[in-house]
C-alpha cells in the first residue's frame, strides 16, 4: 500500500479520544452488515458532530422563539415588603374655640370678655400617619411592545441564523458521508490487498515446501531454497503489518458510523463494482452549478445576515414606542395614601444625539458585509477551480484504474508461466521472487488506483452536493 493511505488512516486514528476502550474479549454481539449506502444512513444516524448539529438546529428554534417572545406581552409580578422604623406624619397644628365660666345659655357682653369671664382655648390635633410602620405590596405589570426596528431586524436575523444551522447540518452530512465513503472503500482495499498477499504467501509456502524436498533429494541448491525462503518471510511480515493497517481503518470507519469498536461489522458492497460502475461520462459532462454548493450557499446566507446586521444599525435611529399597564395592592392601607392602584402609560423613547457612535457602528457594519460579499466572490472562484481541478483528476484516475486492471493480468500470466519454469528447473528462485514482487506491486497499484478513483468521484459529489 502507498504510504500516504497508511499515514492517513494513522493520523486519523490519533484523533479517536483515548479514553475510548477497546475490549479485548471475545464479543458475542451480533454482526452488521453494512453497504455503503447502509454505512451512511448509519453514520448520519449516530454520529456525535450530525446529533450536535441537530442540537445546534434546536437551538437555533428556541431563539427564534425567544426573540418572538419580546414582541409579544410581558406580565410581571413584585411583592416587596417594607418595615418604617419610624412613620412619617402630617400635623394640621390644631384650632381655637371661645370658652366661658358664665352658665350656660347665658348671653356674653363685651364686659365679660373684659373681666376675663369669656376666654379664647386652643386645642392642638393628633398627627395623621403618612404610612404603615410594616406592609406589604404587591405589583402587576403588563407591557407591550409596539414599535421597534430593532425588534423587527432581529425577528428576520433569527430566521437567516436558523437557516445557516440547517446548511451546517446539511454541510456536516455530506462530510460525513465523504468521509464514511473513502474510509469504507480503504477498509475494502486493505481487505482484498491482504486476500491477495495471503494467497501468495499460501503458495508461496507450499513452494518452499516441495523445493525443500526437492533439496533434500539434490535436484536443487540451498541458494534457491534460502531465496525463496526469505521471500516468504518477507511477505509473512508484509501480512503482520497489512493486518494491522486493516484493523486501524476498520476502528476509524467505526468511529466515523459512531459504532462500538467492539462491535463486528462485515462490508457487503464490492471494490471491483463500485469502480466499474461509475458514470464517468455523466460526471465530466456535466456543468458546475454554484449555487447547489452547500459551501456556497452558507456563504449567501452570511451575506443576507452581515445585511441585516447592518439594517438592525440603521433602525438605532428610529424611535421605540411602547406601553404599559400596571395594579398595585397593598395589605395595610395608610389613611392617607397618594400612589394610584392603577396606571397606564406610553413610552416614547427617540434617540437624539450619540456622538458619532451609532454613525460609527453603522459603518463597521458596512465594512464587514463589503467583505463576506469578497470572500463569498472569491470562495466562487476557488469552487470554480476545484471543480475543475477534480474532474481532471477524476478522468486521470479513471484511466490509471484501466491500466492497472490490465497490468494484474499480465503478470498473473507472467508470474504463472514463470512458477511453472522454475519447478522445470528453467527459471531460477530470482527470476522468481523478482516475478512475485511485480505480481504484488501491479495488485497494490490496482487497488491504490480504485481507491483514488473513488475518493476523486466523491470529492466531485461532494462539490455538487450529490453525496
Amino acid at each position: 500500500m502507498k504510504l500516504s493511505i497508511i499515514t492517513a488512516v494513522v493520523t486519523a486514528l490519533l484523533l479517536v479520544p483515548m479514553t475510548v476502550r477497546l475490549s479485548a474479549q471475545g464479543n458475542q454481539s451480533t454482526t452488521i452488515y453494512l453497504s455503503l449506502p447502509q454505512a451512511q444512513e448509519y453514520a448520519i444516524s449516530n454520529n456525535a458532530n450530525i446529533k450536535n448539529s441537530a442540537l445546534d438546529i434546536e437551538i437555533a428554534r428556541k431563539k427564534i422563539n425567544e426573540i418572538t417572545s419580546i414582541g409579544l406581552p410581558q406580565i410581571n409580578a413584585q411583592a416587596d415588603y417594607m418595615h418604617l422604623f419610624k412613620v412619617p406624619e402630617l400635623a394640621f397644628g390644631g384650632y381655637t374655640y371661645l370658652a366661658t365660666d358664665l352658665p350656660a345659655g347665658t348671653p356674653i357682653t363685651s364686659d365679660d370678655i373684659t373681666n376675663n369671664l369669656v376666654y379664647i382655648g386652643y386645642k392642638p390635633t393628633d398627627p395623621i400617619p403618612l404610612g404603615v410602620k410594616d406592609n406589604v405590596t404587591l405589583d402587576l405589570t403588563v407591557s407591550q411592545l409596539i414599535f421597534s426596528g430593532e425588534y423587527l431586524v432581529g425577528l428576520q436575523a433569527t430566521k437567516v441564523f436558523y437557516q445557516i444551522s440547517e446548511q451546517s447540518m446539511q454541510k456536516t452530512e455530506l462530510d460525513l458521508k465523504e468521509a464514511v465513503s473513502n474510509s469504507y472503500h480503504l477498509v475494502l482495499v486493505l481487505g482484498q490487498t491482504y486476500e491477495i498477499l495471503k494467497q501468495s504467501y499460501d503458495n508461496l509456502s507450499k513452494t518452499l515446501i516441495e523445493m525443500r524436498a526437492m533439496n533434500e533429494q539434490g535436484f536443487i541448491e540451498n541458494t534457491d531454497v534460502d531465496q525463496i525462503e526469505l521471500t516468504t518471510l518477507n511477505l509473512e511480515n508484509g501480512l503482520n503489518s497489512l493486518s494491522r493497517q486493516l484493523d486501524a481503518s476498520t476502528l476509524l470507519l467505526k468511529f466515523q458510523l459512531g459504532m462500538p469498536f467492539d462491535t463486528p461489522l462485515a462490508l457487503t458492497d464490492s471494490l471491483e463494482n463500485l469502480a466499474n460502475d461509475l458514470p464517468l461520462d455523466v460526471l465530466i459532462s456535466e456543468k458546475f452549478d454554484i449555487n447547489k454548493n452547500i459551501t456556497y450557499q452558507i456563504l449567501q446566507t452570511q451575506e443576507s445576515l452581515a445585511e441585516l446586521s447592518l439594517k438592525r444599525e440603521k433602525t438605532t435611529y428610529l424611535p421605540t414606542l411602547a406601553a404599559f399597564y400596571r395594579h398595585q395592592e397593598k395589605l395595610n392601607t395608610p389613611e392617607f395614601d397618594f400612589n394610584p392602584k392603577d396606571v397606564f402609560g406610553i413610552s416614547l423613547n427617540i434617540p437624539i444625539f450619540a456622538s458619532g457612535g451609532k454613525n460609527s457602528k453603522v459603518n463597521q457594519r458596512k465594512l464587514e458585509l463589503e467583505k463576506v460579499i469578497n470572500t463569498k466572490d472569491n470562495v466562487a472562484n476557488g469552487l470554480e477551480l476545484e471543480y475543475t481541478n477534480s474532474r481532471n483528476e477524476l478522468v486521470s484516475a479513471y484511466d490509471k484504474y484501466l491500466n492497472d486492471k490490465k497490468n494484474i493480468e499480465l503478470t498473473q500470466r507472467v508470474y504463472d508461466k514463470t512458477l511453472i519454469k522454475f519447478k522445470e528447473g528453467l527459471s531460477t528462485s530470482l527470476d522468481l521472487t523478482n516475478v512475485q514482487n511485480q505480481y504484488l506491486t501491479a495488485q497494490s497499484n490496482y487497488f491504490n488506483a480504485v481507491y483514488t478513483l473513488i475518493t476523486a468521484k466523491n470529492k466531485l459529489d461532494k462539490l455538487t452536493n450529490k453525496q
